[in-house]
C-alpha cells in the first residue's frame, strides 16, 4: 500500500496517528521496522526512537544503515528526507536502569510524546534469567515509570505474545496472576551478590514456564498490569510472528526465528526430522496482521480507558494446522528452489519424541559426519555437524509449541476489528479471517529465499539445475543402500538356514 494512498484516504485509525509523536522501542528489531514504516505513511509527527551503541556503532549510524538495507522501507530509496525528518534517535537501553537515557532526551520524551509503543524484547528462549528479567521486566517497569510523566500522553501500548499465559490452554483476553512477584525478582537480580544463587535456581523459578522468554513476558504482564489506574494501556499478544502477509510488500521478514527457521531449514535440505503434532493449529500469524492489529488496538484503547484491554492476535478465526503448512510447503520443493541449500528437501515429522531423537541420526548426524569428511578431503573446516547441534537446539525450544494445543480467545480482538469502518480495514488489514494460507505460504516460501538467503527470483533456474542433479545423486545413494539392506538382509537369511531366496519366497508362498 503506496504513501499515495494514505494520503488521500482519511480515516479514524488514521487520523488518531496523524501529527503524534511516537515512542518506539525495539525500532531495529523486526516488528519495529514495520511500526517504522506505517507510522510514517500515517503521517506522525515524529517517532522518537530508542537506540544503544552495539558492537562500536553509534545508534545515528546504526539508523542509516537500517534504512539503506531494509527493503521494508519503500519509500526510503525516492524520499530519504521523509524518513530522517520524521525519526529522531533517543540513545538507550532498554536493559538497563532507567534505560539509560539522558536528562535532555527525557525531559523531551515527557513534553511530547503522545503514544508509548514497547515492541522490545529479549526474544531469545535460552537466555538467562537475569538478562530476560532485565529487559523484558526491568525495562517494560522502567518504561512505565516514564510514561507516568508524560503529559500528553494518550496509551502505552505493550506488545506481549499470546505465549505468556502457556502454562494454560485456554488463554482468555484479560489478565492473569503471576506465581512471582516481578519487583521482588526485579530487586533479586540487582542484588549481584546473590546471582549465582538464582541462577542456581533458575528452572524451579521459571516452572511450570517453558523458557525465560515467555516467564518474563508474563511477569511483564504483571507490571503493566499496576499501571492501569495511572496510565491508559493496552497489551497485544500475537503468537508466532512470521514473514508479511501483504503489507508493506508480501513474504518480508529479518530473522530465522521460529517458524521461519523450520521452512528455511526444510527448504534448504538440513531440517529432515522435526518432533511435531501434525494435527495441532499452527498458530502462526503475519507480522502485518500483527503491526496493524497493535495500531487498531491501540487506537480503541485510547478511546476506552476503563476496559481491560488486553488483545489476542492469533489466528483461531482462520486457523491452519501444522500437517496443513507441510502438505502446502513440500509442493513447492523442485518449484522454488534453494542455491545455497545443503540438500535436496526432504522434510518428515512424528509426533513421538524418541522416534525423532532415533531418526536424528540417520537423517542429521550421519549426513553431517560424511559432508564434514568430505570438507576435510577437499581441505576445508568442517561445520555441517556444528550446524547440526544449532538445529537441535532449535529443534528443543520449539518443541513445547508444536507439540501443545491452546486456544486462545478473540472476542474482545474481534468486537474492534467489527467496528472498523471500510476505509480502516483497507489502510489496516488485520482481520485474519482475510488470509488464504496456501498463498500465504507460498509468498513465505519466495520471502525467507529471498530475504533471509539473499536468492533473488532470477536465480532459480540456476537452482534448479542444481536440485535436479542432486535429485539424481539423492536416488542413486537410496538405491545403493537398499541393495545393501537386501544383501544383509540375505546373508542374515542365510545364516538361519534358509539357503538362499527363492526357496524362502516358496516357503512364504506355501503358507
Amino acid at each position: 500500500m503506496s504513501l499515495q494512498e494514505f494520503q488521500n484516504n482519511r480515516s479514524p485509525v488514521r487520523d488518531f496517528y496523524t501529527g503524534k509523536i511516537v515512542l518506539l522501542t525495539g525500532g531495529s528489531g523486526f516488528l519495529g521496522k514495520l511500526f517504522i514504516e506505517k507510522l510514517i505513511k500515517c503521517g506522525v509527527r515524529e517517532i522518537l526512537l530508542l537506540l544503544r551503541s552495539k558492537k562500536g556503532v553509534c545508534p545515528e549510524e546504526r539508523l542509516r544503515a537500517m534504512l539503506m538495507k531494509e527493503v521494508v522501507f519503500v519509500n526510503y530509496a525516492q524520499q530519504p528526507e521523509l524518513y530522517h525528518s520524521k525519526l529522531k534517535v533517543i540513545e538507550g537501553d532498554i536493559s538497563k536502569p532507567g534505560l539509560a537515557i539522558g536528562n535532555d532526551d527525557l525531559d523531551y520524551i515527557r513534553r511530547h510524546a503522545n503514544i508509548i509503543l514497547h515492541s522490545a524484547a529479549d526474544v531469545r528462549f535460552d537466555e538467562s534469567l537475569k538478562e530476560a528479567v532485565e529487559t523484558n521486566v526491568r525495562g517494560t517497569e522502567h518504561l512505565l515509570k516514564i510514561a507516568t510523566a508524560c503529559e500528553a500522553l494518550q496509551i502505552f501500548v505493550h506488545v506481549s505474545t499470546a505465549f505468556s499465559q502457556c502454562v494454560y490452554e485456554s488463554v482468555e483476553e484479560r489478565f492473569y496472576p503471576t506465581n512471582v512477584d516481578p519487583q521482588q525478582l526485579i530487586r533479586l537480580i540487582e542484588n549481584e551478590s546473590r546471582l549465582d544463587e538464582l541462577e542456581a535456581v533458575g528452572r524451579k523459578i521459571v516452572e511450570p514456564w517453558p523458557n525465560t522468554y515467555a516467564f518474563t513476558k508474563s511477569l511483564a504482564e504483571e507490571v503493566v498490569r499496576r499501571y492501569r489506574t495511572k496510565l491508559p494501556i493496552a497489551i497485544v499478544r500475537p503468537s508466532i510472528v512470521t514473514t508479511t502477509d501483504t503489507d508493506p510488500i508480501a513474504g518480508w521478514t529479518d530473522n530465522f526465528y521460529g517458524f521461519n527457521g523450520v521452512i528455511t531449514g526444510a527448504g534448504t535440505g538440513v531440517l529432515r526430522i522435526f518432533h511435531i503434532h501434525d494435527e495441532y493449529k499452527a498458530n502462526i500469524v503475519p507480522a502485518d496482521i500483527v503491526i496493524n492489529g497493535t495500531l487498531v488496538a491501540a487506537c480503541y484503547a485510547s478511546k476506552h480507558p476503563d476496559e481491560e484491554n488486553v488483545f489476542n492476535c492469533t489466528m483461531d478465526e482462520n486457523y491452519t494446522t501444522w500437517g496443513d503448512v507441510r502438505n502446502y510447503c513440500m509442493p513447492q520443493r523442485g518449484v522454488v528452489v534453494v542455491k545455497k541449500s545443503l540438500w535436496i528437501p526432504t522434510y518428515n515429522t512424528t509426533r513421538y519424541y524418541h522416534v525423532a531423537a532415533f531418526l536424528q541420526i540417520f537423517y542429521h548426524l550421519i549426513p553431517a559426519v560424511l559432508f564434514d569428511l568430505a570438507l576435510r578431503v577437499r581441505g576445508e573446516k568442517p561445520q555441517v555437524l556444528r550446524l547440526y547441534r544449532k538445529v537441535h537446539r532449535f529443534a528443543d525450544v520449539l518443541r513445547f509449541f508444536t507439540n501443545n494445543q491452546f486456544l486462545f480467545a478473540t472476542q474482545r480482538m474481534r468486537r474492534v476489528l467489527d467496528e472498523m469502518g471500510i476505509v480502516d480495514r483497507y489502510l489496516f488489514p488485520c482481520d485474519m479471517r482475510s488470509v488464504v494460507w496456501s498463498k500465504f505460504l507460498l509468498n513465505h516460501i519466495h520471502g525467507c529465499r529471498m530475504y533471509l538467503l539473499g536468492e533473488p527470483w532470477e536465480m532459480n533456474e540456476e537452482a534448479i539445475s542444481i536440485y535436479r542433479r542432486r535429485i539424481w545423486i539423492h536416488r542413486c545413494m537410496l538405491g545403493l543402500i537398499y541393495s545393501a539392506f537386501v544383501v544383509v538382509g540375505l546373508r542374515v537369511l542365510e545364516a538361519v538356514g534358509v539357503p538362499d531366496l527363492r526357496t524362502f519366497l516358496g516357503c512364504t508362498l506355501s503358507t
